[in-house]
């Protein structure tokens, strides 16, 4: 399988973005719909992983304090998933984050994906709280910046 992962560069892959994250948090997880998109979308940098000429997995970032890098809103595809596009789309968001010589590069997970993000470096540096009803983890990337 042939996956291209790059920074979001036009409007339709913004709003293919959008719609991948409101199937999967508000049809899927079930969420409440009204929360996706939110404000922080045109402060943050967009990406994806595209296959077949589609979306099929999207992810953002955003400064959250002076030097520190927060990714946030990561989704994959349904049928997508444990094919490595998700791990490969945060390694390569990575890489792009250290461009910018981050003190500090970090997330919150839903505690069910903890063990995705410590395969890719984030170790947890928080206990679970609950985060619009379900728990979630702060975790920092660990592996050398």
């Amino acid at each position: 399988m042939d996956v291209k992962y790059k920074e979001i560069s036009t409007i339709n892959e913004f709003i293919d973005a959008i719609r991948l994250r409101a199937d999967v948090f508000i049809i899927e997880q079930g969420f409440q719909p009204g929360w996706e998109p939110d404000e922080d979308d045109k402060i943050s940098k967009h990406f994806i992983a595209v296959v077949d000429d589609k979306i099929v997995s999207t992810a953002r970032l955003r400064e959250t304090a002076k030097n520190e890098i927060k990714i946030e809103r990561m989704v994959t595809k349904k049928e997508y998933r444990e094919k490595g596009i998700g791990t490969g789309l945060v390694k390569f968001m990575v890489e792009e984050i250290k461009k910018l010589n981050p003190s500090r590069i970090w997330l919150q997970s839903q505690v069910q994906a903890q063990k995705f993000y410590e395969d890719v470096g984030f170790k947890s540096v928080s206990k679970p709280f609950d985060m619009w009803g379900v728990p979630h983890i702060d975790m920092d990337y660990v592996k050398e910046l």
